[in-house]
């Protein structure tokens, strides 16, 4: 055994006290009561052990190992700590690197693609051709309107053309900036709904395109006076002078729709008026009346039969839209926020009761259906242009919601129609069955026609589809004759609902 340094090696001879290894033991027990007589002090003793003065015998030494290895009662509970909060300390190193790392990407991506800063919110265009075509930017001298009105009617966009100060998207005649002025809709040709352009009642007529009853008596509308040749400030007939003075505003600024599908029958006679000219200076700040072009329509039948034919699908198709609109919004809480028809249209399809083709049967400017929201979603502008009409027709949310009412109306009328006919054939043929003696007819009392019909006539007793009631049933005292009854929701002028008896079914 090497000994370390600076230490005498001990004593090798057999019968010296002690031994250099703990681990083994010498052949020869030394005298406990003997002591070492007169040692070196150079000398190095293993294994002294004290006299023993207690009486018995040996008591053997022992080794009590302590574990410096294992940590402290402090170490471990910052090590417990540690591994509690290492998902957290790991997190945020991983967010503090990723967020180092993004920002010298962005910054790299930035210098690299500089573009100057733009407030105006952009609508991307539907298609490869429309961005190649479409001018991206905006100038700012030609949007002065407020950020909030054009927000109302036309979120999103970026087309000068569209929402721009100049533009006139509804063609009535007003530019944007004078629609912002005057409160009217940009939207719609005609606010009020008079049947005049909100821009010929402005400088033609001189009415409130806001007010449909300018001379405020609600039996006449805007137009009913100007149909007839009244003056909307005394109510009489207008003088030959006023009459002058109206037909000259008219060639001078022009008419547009729907002005004139309104008046068409008094223009040329009444006003002198044939066609709709519009004045050169005018020109930047107003539109012409939209007529098709002839590209949009070559090659298409342009009879008034086809004509009729289209518009009827355009009209099914928006009516098939604004259903699917209101489920949406029911749903969602709010209505698709875009200004892409075949966007929203993606949203809605689900909703949509019967197949929808969502494309225009022309599909060529300006037969193209339109959809436009506001930036809440609170309300939708859908469009189309209607040729019959010769104009855009547009349809908002009060107009879907009421549409959609009448739908679901004429559904349940139908449905009750349907119930009260197959009623009155189960009574029928109970009657057949039950007749006796030179009876005509027997039919159960009000009490017990249920269980007399079902289920050998009918399966069940059908109920009102909205109410969940029983319809009315009536019978004679003599039980030969019934009524049975059903109230509509819609129901034709001067009628209430629907009535079945022995002889007959009929609105009543």
């Amino acid at each position: 055994m090497d000994t370390p340094n600076g230490m005498n090696e001990p004593n090798k001879n057999p019968g010296a006290l002690g031994s250099p290894s703990l681990g083994h033991q010498n052949n020869s027990v030394p005298d406990i009561n003997s002591e070492p007589k007169n040692p070196s002090p150079d000398a190095l003793f293993y294994n002294v052990m004290p006299k023993n003065k207690a009486v018995g015998g040996l008591v053997t030494a022992e080794l009590k190992i302590t574990n410096n290895l294992g940590p402290t009662t402090s170490e471990t509970t910052s090590i417990n700590n540690l591994k509690k909060y290492r998902l957290y300390i790991i997190a945020v190193l991983v967010l503090l690197i990723g967020g180092i790392a993004a920002y010298f990407i962005l910054q790299k991506i930035n210098s690299n693609s500089y573009q100057p800063d733009d407030l105006l919110v952009r609508r991307e265009p539907a298609n490869t051709s429309e961005k190649n075509s479409q001018n991206t930017t905006t100038p700012e001298s030609e949007l002065t309107t407020s950020q909030e009105w054009r927000d109302k009617y036309f979120p999103n966009c970026s087309d000068s053309s569209l929402c721009g100060d100049k533009a006139d998207p509804d063609r009535d005649g007003l530019a944007n900036l004078k629609e912002e002025k005057l409160e009217t809709d940009p939207n719609n040709p005609d606010s009020d709904k008079d049947g005049l352009a909100d821009g010929d009642e402005t400088v033609v007529f001189l009415s409130n395109p806001l007010n449909a009853h300018s001379a405020n008596d609600a039996r006449y509308s805007d137009s009913d006076f100007f149909r007839g040749g009244y003056d909307l400030g005394t109510g009489k007939k207008m003088t030959p002078e006023q009459v002058k003075a109206v037909s000259a505003r008219m060639q001078k600024e022009g008419l547009r729709e729907p002005t004139i599908k309104t008046l068409e029958s008094v223009l040329n006679s009444f006003y002198n008026f044939s066609s709709p000219i519009n004045n050169e200076e005018n020109s930047a700040t107003t539109t012409p009346a939209v007529t098709a072009t002839p590209s949009a329509l070559l090659g298409i039948d342009t009879s008034i039969e086809a004509k009729q034919d289209r518009d009827s699908k355009r009209s099914a198709t928006i009516k098939n839209i604004e259903a699917a609109l209101v489920k949406y919004q029911t749903e969602n809480k709010a209505y698709p926020i875009t200004s892409d028809f075949s966007v929203m249209f993606a949203k809605v399809k689900l909703y949509l009761k019967v197949a929808t083709n969502p494309v225009d049967p022309i599909n060529k400017d300006p037969y193209v259906y339109g959809y436009t929201t506001d930036s809440l979603g609170s309300d939708f502008t859908l469009s189309f242009y209607s040729e019959a009409a010769g104009q855009i027709i547009k349809k908002h949310a009060a107009d879907a919601i009421k549409d959609s009412n009448a739908e679901q109306a004429a559904i349940y009328d139908d449905q009750r129609k349907n119930d009260l006919e197959s009623l009155r054939t189960s009574l029928l043929l109970y009657s057949q069955n039950n007749i006796a003696g030179n009876q005509t007819y027997a039919f159960p009392g009000a009490d017990k026609y249920k269980t007399a019909l079902v289920p050998t006539y009918i399966t069940q007793i059908p109920k009102d589809p909205k109410t969940a009631l029983d319809y009315e049933y009536a019978v004679s005292e003599t039980f030969d004759t019934f009524t049975l009854k059903a109230i509509f929701d819609n129901p034709a002028t001067g009628t209430t609902g629907y009535l079945c008896n022995q002889e007959e079914c009929r609105a009543y």
